[in-house]
Formats: structure tokens, sequence, C-alpha cells
């Protein structure tokens, strides 16, 4: 089967959607399918023989706004989509973001591929987002002319029902393999080390994540924050950290490569993921997979998988004294942080990329013509 991701960004570009789709990308090539990604001209995405960028060059976080290159960059992909759909021939063409989607779904039904858009959140059922956003996001999805949408947000599928939208199906994230091989050894450890992996963006909560550290160095001492990953923000976090005088504690490390990603992950005690909206972050299977206690907020598909004080300790959005205090209560009871770390390793087990792929796989059979 000839496969046309068409996706914002793709690695080396930060974000959960462009490890998605390489990683599913991977899969179906490992199975026998030929595959390429259409994506931004995002300044950030490595050049490959199976990359076709097209747009105006940008950098990777100005992606997710609404900008003037942004919507030039759609129109160019509208053209664009005519050279490439000639050229590969793809039998299905499965979109990651509804904007990029709906402008080549024209030519896609011209030259007769059917289309899968998935969902790696969505904001049109969030009165938090601003409403242009949430109609625009509603307007595409409505009328891309999709085969099929997928969300990897569970308790989202309920709103696309109630949008008139009813080819809508859950496929969440899966989780790289490697990560199950940084399972903790039995035996119960002190909780010192947090740690975060993400972008540097006002979704994620890093100014609450700080916040609350501000917070916890007035009642304990001997714990850390790790924070990994770029983004618009790091200055701002940067000069937060200087002000209250957290050198000592939190750490900006940056954007790490796979091995000491891994690394981090191994050496961490508990993760930590304050944000303020999500689908299915593969951030928190990632550290269920390396077995460590997590904190997440109560956003997207996350209360759809964590239990509160079973598998993780789950905290409203923006409520850094939440966070503080969850934070807090892992350092003085590691009994229950090594527990929880045991119960999310056991979800995250159900969660592989193979099994995610052939999910995919099954709906484009049915709609596609490979």
């Amino acid at each position: 089967m000839r496969i046309l991701h068409v996706a914002k960004k793709y690695p080396k570009a930060i974000g959960g959607d462009a490890h998605v789709v390489h990683s599913l990308a991977s899969c179906q090539r490992d199975v026998g399918h030929d595959v390429w990604v259409l994506t931004t001209n995002c300044r950030e995405i490595v050049e490959d023989k199976y990359v076709i960028k097209c747009g105006i060059s940008d950098r990777a976080q100005n992606y997710d706004r609404i900008t003037l290159k942004r919507i030039v960059s759609l129109v160019i992909l509208f053209f664009s989509a005519f050279r490439v759909f000639s050229g590969i021939k793809p039998d299905i063409i499965h979109s990651h973001s509804p904007d990029m989607g709906f402008f080549v779904s024209i030519p896609a039904r011209l030259f007769h591929i059917p289309i899968i858009q998935t969902c790696h959140g969505v904001s049109f059922n969030d009165p938090g987002f601003p409403l242009l956003k949430r109609h625009m996001e509603l307007f595409f999805l409505k009328y891309g002319g999709f085969a099929c949408i997928t969300t990897v947000d569970k308790l989202s599928l309920p709103d696309f029902v109630a949008q008139g939208i009813g080819n809508a199906v859950y496929i969440p994230n899966g989780v790289d393999q490697t990560f199950f091989s940084l399972a903790k050894e039995s035996g119960i450890t002190a909780v010192s080390k947090f740690l975060f992996v993400g972008r540097l963006e006002h979704q994620k909560g890093l100014d609450v994540l700080v916040d609350a550290v501000i917070q916890l160095v007035k009642m304990k001492s001997g714990f850390s924050v790790a924070i990994i990953g770029e983004g618009s923000l790091k200055e701002e976090i940067s000069r937060l950290i200087s002000i209250h005088s957290l050198e000592h504690v939190v750490h900006l490390a940056g954007t790490v490569g796979h091995d000491e990603l891994i690394r981090q992950y191994a050496s961490a005690d508990a993760f930590l993921l304050p944000s303020r909206w999500e689908g299915l972050p593969l951030t928190l299977l990632e550290a269920w997979a390396a077995e460590l206690a997590v904190v997440v907020s109560r956003v997207g598909g996350i209360p759809a998988l964590c239990e509160d004080m079973v598998n993780a300790v789950v905290i409203e959005p923006e409520d850094s004294h939440s966070l503080c205090r969850a934070m807090r209560f892992l350092m003085d009871n590691p009994a229950v942080a090594e527990k929880m770390g045991h119960e999310g390793h056991r979800v995250a087990t159900s969660y592989s990329w193979d099994s995610v792929s052939r999910k995919y796989e099954d709906i484009y059979r049915k709609i596609g013509r490979g």
C-alpha cells in the first residue's frame, strides 16, 4: 500500500504529532508499505527522500498559531498537492492536522484518494480556546470530506457525535518499546528527581510548574526538576527560575537526543505534566513504560487512562498549589509512588506502535483502494 501522511511537524521538529507520524510511518515501512510524509517547510524538519516539504519556511512553534505565513503556506499546500499526488500516486492519505487535511481534500477528491484524519487533540469542544479557533477546527472536520476521523482522546467521541460527525473512532497513541526496558528494579527508593518532557509552550503549564516549585522549596529540600524540551517560552521560564533563585533545583536541559532522553527517564523518580490541554500525551505513556509515578492534569484524554491515586496523581489544570501538594505527597510517600509506577506500567503495556499501526491499517483497507 502507498501511504501519504500529511502533518505539520516531523522530526527533528519537537511535538507529539511529529513523534506519532514518525513512529507510525516506521512501523508501516517495516511491514512493507511505501510511505511518504507531506509536511510544512519547518526549519527543524530533516531532509529525507520520503519527506516532502512545502510552504514558507518558519520555526516549529509558529505552526501552532494562525499567522499570515501559515495561511499562505496552506494555499501553497493546496497547489502542491496536485503535483505530489500525481507523482507518488498514494492509495490513502492520512492527515494529522485538520486544516492541512482540509486543504488537500479537494485535490484528493479529484484523484479519488480517500483521506483519514487523526485528531491529536481537539479544541472545538473546549470553551477555553478562542472562538475562532474552535469554529475553524469544526469547519475543517465537517467539510474536509474525511472518510474516517480518529481521535486519541476517547472522551471526545460524544462531542463529535453532538456536532453531527458520525464517522469518528478512537485509536490511541503508542509508546516506543525502548522505554519498557527502563522499568525500575524492585525496592522502594526516595522520590527526589522530577522530570518534565515536552514543548516549552503555554499549553504545557511550565509557569504552573515553576510556581509549584517556588512553593515546595519553602517546605522541602533535596529534590530537583529536569525540564527537557524547547519552545517559545524558554527565555521566560529561564527568567522565572533566575528571579526566584531556583537554578539549584530546576534545570533546563533543552532538546536532547534519544539516548539522553532514555537516560533522563531512567534516572527520574516521578514525571510531571501540568498541561492546560492535551489529547493523549506520548510522554505520559513513556513515563509509565519507564515505571515512573506521574502527576498529570485532568484534561483531554488523560482522565480516560489515569485513575487518581491508583496509577497517577490527577490535579486540575492551572493549579500550582495542587501540583505542589502532589509533588510533596510523592516525596513523603515513596511506597505509594512505587505502586503507582507499577500500575502505570501495567497500563502502558497495552499501547504499542505495532498494535496502533494495525488498527490504522484496518481502516485504510476498509476505506481505501490498496
